[in-house]
């Protein structure tokens, strides 16, 4: 018996459903948020009378439908018309003269007006990544020596990141590319902004002193510490009371440095146990302390407040809204693993978000809002970015990040 393929499309044919690459549809579809625009891009279709392809757009949990129609020469499209915190699915279809083809594969993603970048700061990587704001796509990386902290400026919409190694800071476009490099005098193991004032603190290594530098690299001040500064030591600059905060994790001290106060400018606190992460209050002064012993709180006056006690704190976030304080750690009496956040407005009353069905959670940042705030935090020995929204849904995951990272938003 002979049996002939009456099909009127050659398998090779990009439209046709059996082609086993294509499916009969466009390929190659991929999908980035950078703040209120998604980019949507796809592979070309090698293919006569081509005359258009359409757009199709679903939003929340509404199915896709036709947005817009480009021309056939088109492989991107930008829309620009994003609902913030929304999940957004797109799917492209080819239009010929005779003819339209399968859908292709739909993609999701959540838009919203941040980025955040993620310095890695192991021993061994030194990868900077810039990641949308669902923290599910890589808007873009560049790899450096060792990177030591992040910081963004808004003003200029620039990034600032110090590199041990390289004895640099460097500022850079959102595009990954050097805009300014300054060389350093010794090893930087931590950095702060103050972009009110254009200034940039660094924390050195060898000379175990802190350096006010201009966005131009002129030093102005060189102040040296009665301490040995190492890489666990972290810097922040608290622009309420116009001090720099110091910690020193091997020597379980805490300096402040009053940079307008000719006299008692050096203050030392003891017996804050291993102190981490070091971050200031964004609406009183002071700063919160991630130690091993719960979340220190000192405020301007000097006083100390505990909190969470129990726990080993691996690092803390401000939400700079409302000053809710969130915190990853693990509970030193039971081992089990807790992120949650002190609510400010409640007399910082505690509540868990996460237990320890998600454990070895390590460094975190809070989106700014207010009420519940979603977070980004890295999970070590899985090698992933994680990124909740304000109602604790997981929204977003990446590999390929340690599990020590310092983050900026843009």
């Amino acid at each position: 018996m002979l049996v002939l393929n009456c099909s009127d499309r050659d398998r090779s044919n990009p439209l046709d459903p059996t082609n086993p690459v294509t499916g009969g549809a466009p390929i190659g579809l991929s999908i980035q948020s950078n703040r209120d625009t998604i980019t949507i891009q796809w592979n070309a279709m090698a293919i006569d009378n081509l005359e258009s392809y359409r757009i199709y757009r679903g939003i929340g949990n509404n199915e896709p439908i036709l947005f817009d129609e480009v021309s056939a020469g088109s492989t991107d499209y930008k829309d620009t018309g994003v609902i913030t915190d929304s999940v957004h699915q797109y799917t492209i279809q080819a239009v010929t003269t005779f003819s339209e083809s399968e859908h292709s594969k739909a993609q999701t993603i959540i838009p919203g007006l941040i980025n955040f970048w993620v310095a890695d700061m192991s021993m061994y990587s030194g990868r900077l990544t810039r990641v949308s704001y669902d923290g599910a796509h890589m808007l873009g990386y560049e790899n450096f020596l060792t990177l030591s902290a992040v910081a963004f400026n808004p003003q200029t919409r620039t990034a600032w990141i110090a590199d041990i190694w390289a004895e640099r800071l460097y500022e850079l476009h959102t595009n990954m590319s050097v805009k300014k490099e300054i060389h350093l005098s010794s090893q930087p193991v931590d950095m702060a902004i103050d972009t009110t004032g254009e200034r940039l603190f660094t924390l050195l290594m060898n000379e175990n002193s802190v350096h006010q530098l201009s966005f131009d690299g002129y030093l102005h001040e060189s102040i040296l510490l009665p301490t040995t500064v190492s890489r666990h030591c972290r810097l922040a600059y608290d622009d309420i009371t116009s001090s720099l905060w110091i910690s020193n994790y091997e020597e379980s001290l805490v300096y402040r440095y009053k940079l307008d106060n000719s006299f008692d400018s050096l203050i030392t606190f003891t017996g804050v146990q291993d102190p981490r992460d070091i971050v200031p209050d964004p609406f009183e002064g002071g700063c919160w302390i991630a130690t091993k012993a719960g979340i220190t709180l000192i405020v301007n006056d000097g006083s100390i407040s505990v909190y969470k006690d129990s726990l080993d704190i691996k690092d803390i976030s401000l939400n700079a809204v409302n000053g809710d304080c969130y915190y990853v750690g693990k509970n030193s009496n039971t081992s089990q693993w807790e992120t949650g956040r002190l609510i400010k407005q409640e007399s910082m009353q505690d509540e868990i978000i996460l237990g320890n069905d998600y454990p070895y959670l390590h460094s975190i940042q809070v989106v700014p809002g207010q009420g519940p705030s979603g977070f980004l935090v890295s999970q070590a020995y899985a090698w992933k970015l994680l990124r909740f929204d304000y109602q604790w849904k997981k929204i977003g995951t990446m590999t390929g990040f340690n599990a020590r990272l310092d983050f900026a938003l843009e």
